[in-house]
């Protein structure tokens, strides 16, 4: 006999943690929620969070650790890997809910049902090109909370957007990068210095020649993802060079700069004498023997991410950067719109189609940005 119930599981990078609940196969696909919030940005590293409601309300997470991110809302995360796992909220619509990036991929599992606070992207955001209509339903894109005022899904179009706002080269020349609880504060200069040196990594990889702006892409991986805990994790790519501390004080003066190389950084971190305190939270996992990803060790934001090959650069989490241009930082990153990495992770699940989704909706606002001379 059939059972009417199937068992999910969510767990870490690591897998140090593995939890397990039985839903109703009449409850699938379970109704996911993106915000794009720029506190749930700046706790993740990524452009939008999603998350779930999980079947147990009760689920123990005491060995999680637990970061308050607001009065009404805790966190709990792996303390080794940083995979944020699950939130609870206390207030209306209180529950337990999982991150959607810590799920299976099993077809038919998930569905984004909402899009909330676009408007704290300024630019759209993610919403652009996460999908409009799931299993024939619209995804409603908010303004604030869910009710708040509903915007068109071309909000905003570039031409809303004053001229001065849409630099053709990279700008402004230092964008602040940094975590939810402000543990991790650093400064990453633009590459306007810069020329492509097909001899160095650092600037080969990472820059658009035209423009001049630091390359940006999409990445659909299963370890990304499980890392970011969103579905479609966003990297932009730098030379270590232009990474510099926030801290101006005479103190920090007199100290050398952020380490130049992988290496370097990885020794600041894991040294076992005095650590430098303007590294602050920043803390390093080996997810293999030549990759590093580094976190805020409080609020567990994402980063950076590190390979041995490429010494003198690092993939930096775009949702920690603070640009004014809005949440895609345009003025500063050069997209690679209409593509998505590692799309063998996704396929033959339910994230294939949400794959395709982001190809085609973000190929089509490059259209439109070329369409306005943006």
């Amino acid at each position: 006999m059939m059972s009417d119930s199937i068992t999910i599981k969510a767990h870490c990078l690591c897998k140090a943690y593995t939890f397990a609940a039985s839903v109703a196969k009449s409850a699938l696909p379970l109704k996911a929620v993106c915000c794009h919030c720029t506190s749930c940005r700046r706790l993740t590293g990524s452009l939008y969070s999603s998350c779930t409601q999980w079947p147990n309300p009760s689920e123990d997470f005491s060995g999680l650790k637990k970061y308050s991110y607001s009065k009404h809302t805790d966190v709990f995360s792996c303390g080794t890997c940083s995979t944020k796992l699950f939130c609870r909220v206390s207030t209306t619509g209180s529950g337990t809910y999982v991150v959607t990036g810590a799920l299976g991929n099993a077809p038919g599992l998930v569905r984004y049902s909402a899009h909330l606070f676009v408007g704290d992207t300024i630019d759209g955001g993610a919403s652009r090109w996460l999908p409009r209509f799931e299993y024939g339903e619209p995804v409603p894109r908010w303004n604030q909370a869910r009710g708040s005022r509903e915007l068109p899904p071309d909000w905003p179009t570039s031409r809303a957007i004053p001229v001065p706002r849409r630099p053709l080269k990279a700008s402004p020349a230092v964008t602040p990068l940094h975590c939810h609880c402000k543990g991790v504060r650093l400064l990453l200069r633009s590459a306007v210095d810069l020329q492509a040196d097909p001899a160095l990594d650092s600037t080969s990889t990472c820059i658009d020649t035209e423009t001049l702006k630091f390359k940006a892409s999409l990445d659909s991986c299963d370890s990304c993802r499980i890392t970011y805990g969103s579905d479609v994790s966003a990297w932009t790519f730098a030379p270590l060079a232009h990474i510099d501390f926030d801290y101006g004080d005479e103190r920090a003066s007199r100290l050398s700069g952020f380490p130049k190389t992988v290496a370097a950084l990885k020794q600041a971190i894991s040294s076992a004498g005095e650590k430098d305190f303007r590294l602050g939270t920043l803390a390093v996992f080996n997810s293999s023997p030549d990759v590093e990803r580094y976190f805020c060790s409080t609020c567990f934001a994402n980063v950076f991410y590190a390979v041995h090959d490429r010494q003198d650069m690092v993939d930096i989490a775009i949702g920690l950067l603070d640009h004014p241009d809005g949440a895609r930082a345009e003025g500063l990153l050069a997209w690679s719109y209409g593509k998505v990495g590692w799309e063998a992770d996704v396929a033959g699940g339910w994230r294939e189609e949400l794959v395709g989704s982001v190809k085609t909706l973000s190929k089509e606002l490059a259209a439109l940005i070329d369409e306005n001379g943006t």
